[in-house]
This record gives structure tokens, C-alpha cells and sequence, in this order.
């Protein structure tokens, strides 16, 4: 019978013990430096203060899953843990510390100095650690015996991740290659013990607990081995993935009451998602308070120069194929519709998947004199400058977009769309993204913001949205006090002798 792994943080007690241990120690060492210096430390109960401190380590080790994959993972990556785990528990820290009475005196030299040597006791009690489980691994239980039955070309892949990931449980006992003859050879130290044909009488004699298929292909002598498998309660692993898909996108769930295999260019976690939405109400809220103000001291000139609604609302294709309406502030004739389709050929994108003119004269304002003089107006003005955007804020707050994301086209755009442009809107579209902060996103391809955008989605993290947001700013920023983008700027310009 096949025992399941402890996969909770019960398993990890040594390195929460270790971590308790070296915060425990860097507080006491702080409050001794600064006794040795006359720092005072206003507190009616050291030990009660310590153990406060121990108390919230210990829930932020649990509810952040800090420790989870701490044995195989690298330096780099543990130094960023143990640094992202100490500023939470500083966080909550100080959160604990403003709770108590105002009379109550805390240095902040004792908590840096404290933080700094916790920082560096944890960081290499872990490593040190680590490295010692590597020669000498804790277990209750003794390792369990494992047959790989795996083809050439993965061997030495799937040994190594056996030795990196899995070198505390399972102990290989030997190799069973399907695409060729190697019954007696050695791989890195690992013999191969039998034959695809003949591993089942290995199993049947030899002392193992599990079998792992591995890249195997399906056919009927695999599917006979298996069964055999199964018929001496052998516990049997088969890898199962979706070819081209990167592994750590992939995640087993359940399905009608199935096991399955779910997979994606990109996976977000729930506690991501919460922490996305969440920024995403933050910012819709400020930005909506803009843009009512935005349509109080811009609306008198748009309707002046073009008499009808302020807020100009627009089908747009949401996420998977949903449709919404999107609001922006109206930079346009009433008309612009209508007079899309005459314009469609003097369109820079003359596939049709975008439409973008260099002078729109759809935009209010724009005109050309009989001199070939070009006068622009305040339709320009809040194009340029981005400002026609902000009812998007809207959107946000109802949820059909998000701060980031990718654009979403309209239905005549979708309708053209081709399989890998459909991937742009497998997330929740957005008012930036990567095309819109790259300072070649006047010029691009569509092809090129697919591109992009396919980017933003499979490398996207909280970290990369904020990156964005400040990179948009940057840009709104810079084009309101320069009077917006380059070829917007000029109150009037030539036109060519050919008009």
C-alpha cells in the first residue's frame, strides 16, 4: 500500500525549529549590543517581547509557506526567500509592535541590528543544513526502493532530477531502458537491471516499492508491464505532460470527479489573483476620482467643438472571447464609425488586424486648410496625452478589465484573428501592457504585439505589473508636460504636395 508523503509544513519541522532557534539568538544578541552600548529597551517583558516575536515567526512560516521546496532550492532563490519571509515578519512585526502602549521604548537599532543578523543566521542555518541532509538525510521512515523504466535519451536527465528532488525518499535500485537492449550496463553509477520484456520477473525477486515510467512510449509491451505492475501491487508513477508546455505551468486537478493533467502558457495563484484584484479596486478607485474630473474640465470643450456624449462607449473582445463595453473619454466625431470603413486603406496596418492613421480626420479637431495647412484640436490634445483612457478606470472597477493586461481589439479585428492571436486574450484585458511602455509601439506589426503580449503572459508576476505601471506613469507623465507624442504636437503641420 502506497503511503502518501506528509506534504505540509509538519514535514519541514526541522528548518522551522532552526529558524525559530536563530531569531531567538538575534534578538538576544541585539539587546546585548545595545546594553554593551547604553541603548535602552523600554519593555515591562523581554522574554514576553521574544516570544511575541517567535510566536508571529512561526505563523508567517506556515501561512506563506515559506519553507515549501526548501531543500532543492538554489542559493540565489533562498537568499530571496529568507529575504521576502524577514519583510513580512517585520511587517507584522511592527504591526504587533504600534499595538502596544505608546509608553512602551523600542530602538530601532536593536530591530536592525537584529534583523540583519537573523537575516544572515537563517540564510546559511539553511544552506548548512541543507548540505548536511544531502550525506546524512532525517527520515522516519528508510528510503523506498524505486525501478525507472525510461528510454535512452532520458536517462541522465531523469537521474539527475531524481538525485536533486527526490534524493530524501527514494533510492533507485536500478534502470529498465524500453527503446533498447542495455541489460547489464551502467548509466552514472546506476545499472540497468532488465529489459522492457523481462523486468517484470526483476520486479518479482527484487526488493522495490515503486515504479516510475518515465518518457516512455505508449504501446502494448509498456501496457503489459504496467499491468504486471498493478497485478503485484506494485505503487506505479507514470509522467504524464502536454508536449510544449513548460512543466512548472502544468498541475494536477480534478475534473467531473477526474484526476487531469491542467496546463497553460501560465498559472496564476489564487493568492495572486486576490492580490491582482485587489491592486486592480486600489488604483480604479483613484483613477475613476481623475476621470470624473477629467470629464467636468475637459467636457465643455469636447462638446463645443463636437455637440453629444462625453463618454464614448465601445464593444470591445474581453478575456476568452467576452464581450464588454469599454468607455473612453470621446476624442472623436459621433461618425467616426461610420467612417471607419472609407478610411480602412490609408490604415499603417494594412492587414486590418489594427487600425491607426497618422492624421485621423475623424479625430475632433483635425482639419486640413486649403494651404495643406494641418490644424489639430482637442481631440488631439487628449489622445496624445493619453487622458481619453481614464473612464477605463470604469472597467476596472466593474471587473471586465484589468490595470495591465493586454488590449482588447474590437469584434471586426477579432473575426480576423488567427489560432496564435487568440493567446493575447487568455487574460483579462488591461489599459497597458508591454506594447504600450516599448518605444516602438507607434511602428510595431500587429505581429510584434502579439508577440509581446504573448510574453507579458507567459512571464507574468505581480513584480511585473508593478514594473509596468511605473514605466506608464513614466510615459503619461513625460507626454503631458512635453504636450504628448511627437507627431502630435505641432498646432499645425504641411502636408506633402500629393494630398
Amino acid at each position: 500500500m502506497y503511503k502518501k508523503s506528509v506534504r505540509s509544513w509538519v514535514k519541514h519541522w526541522d528548518f522551522i525549529l532552526f529558524d525559530l532557534l536563530s531569531l531567538a539568538l538575534s534578538l538576544m544578541a541585539a539587546f546585548a549590543v545595545g546594553r554593551r552600548f547604553a541603548v535602552t529597551f523600554e519593555y515591562p517583558n523581554r522574554l514576553g517581547f521574544v516570544m511575541m516575536l517567535l510566536m508571529i515567526d512561526l505563523a508567517v512560516l506556515i501561512a506563506f509557506d515559506d519553507l515549501k521546496s526548501v531543500v532543492t532550492r538554489g542559493y540565489l532563490v533562498e537568499a530571496f526567500m529568507t529575504l521576502r519571509h524577514e519583510a513580512v515578519l517585520l511587517a507584522f512585526s511592527v504591526m504587533a509592535v504600534m499595538a502596544r502602549n505608546a509608553d512602551v521604548y523600542y530602538p530601532r537599532s536593536v530591530f536592525f541590528l537584529a534583523g540583519a543578523l537573523y537575516y544572515l543566521s537563517s540564510y546559511f542555518t539553511r544552506i548548512l543544513w541543507k548540505a548536511f541532509l544531502k550525506k546524512h538525510p532525517l527520515s522516519v521512515e528508510p528510503k523506498r526502493p524505486i525501478l525507472i523504466v525510461t528510454e535512452s535519451e532520458y536517462t541522465r536527465e531523469i537521474l539527475s532530477r531524481m538525485n536533486r528532488y527526490s534524493f530524501m525518499r527514494y533510492q533507485i535500485v536500478g534502470l529498465v531502458l524500453a527503446d533498447r537492449n542495455a541489460k547489464g550496463e551502467s548509466i552514472d553509477g546506476v545499472p540497468v537491471v532488465a529489459n522492457l520484456d523481462d523486468a517484470a520477473d526483476f520486479l518479482c525477486r527484487a526488493w522495490v516499492d515503486d515504479v516510475f515510467f518515465f518518457g516512455v512510449k505508449v504501446d502494448e509491451r509498456t501496457q503489459k508491464l504496467l499491468e504486471q505492475c498493478r497485478e503485484m501491487a506494485l505503487t506505479i508513477h507514470y509522467y504524464v505532460a502536454i508536449q510544449g508546455v513548460d512543466e512548472r505551468k502544468q498541475t494536477i486537478n480534478y475534473l467531473a470527479g477526474y484526476e487531469v493533467l491542467t496546463a497553460n502558457v501560465n498559472m496564476m495563484e489564487p493568492k495572486h489573483a486576490i492580490v491582482k484584484r485587489c491592486f486592480d479596486i486600489a488604483v480604479g478607485l483613484i483613477g475613476s476620482v481623475f476621470a470624473l474630473l477629467l470629464v467636468i474640465v475637459l467636457g465643455p470643450f469636447i462638446y463645443a467643438a463636437s455637440p453629444g456624449p462625453l463618454i464614448f462607449c465601445q464593444e470591445r473582445i474581453g478575456e476568452n472571447g467576452r464581450k464588454f463595453k469599454m468607455y473612453k473619454l470621446r476624442s472623436m466625431y459621433l461618425d467616426a464609425e461610420e467612417r471607419k470603413a472609407a478610411l480602412l486603406a490609408q490604415s499603417s496596418h494594412a492587414d486590418g488586424m489594427m487600425f491607426k492613421m497618422d492624421f485621423d480626420p475623424r479625430v475632433i479637431g483635425n482639419r486640413i486648410l486649403p494651404d495643406g495647412t494641418r490644424k489639430t484640436g482637442i481631440g488631439a490634445f487628449i489622445r496624445s496625452t493619453s487622458l481619453d483612457e481614464f473612464p477605463q478606470f470604469f472597467n476596472v472597477l466593474k471587473g471586465d478589465m484589468s490595470v495591465v493586461g493586454t488590449r482588447p481589439p474590437t469584434p471586426d479585428e477579432w473575426e480576423k484573428y488567427q489560432y496564435r492571436h487568440r493567446a493575447r486574450m487568455s487574460v483579462k484585458p488591461g489599459m497597458t501592457g508591454l506594447w504600450q511602455i516599448h518605444p516602438d509601439k507607434d511602428t510595431m506589426s500587429f505581429e510584434d504585439v502579439v508577440k509581446l503580449d504573448t510574453e507579458y503572459i507567459s512571464k507574468w508576476g505581480l513584480g511585473l505589473d508593478v514594473r509596468i505601471v511605473f514605466a506608464t506613469a513614466g510615459k503619461f507623465l513625460g507626454g503631458l508636460l512635453g504636450g504628448g507624442d511627437s507627431h502630435d504636437k505641432a498646432e499645425s503641420e504641411k502636408v506633402g504636395s500629393a494630398r
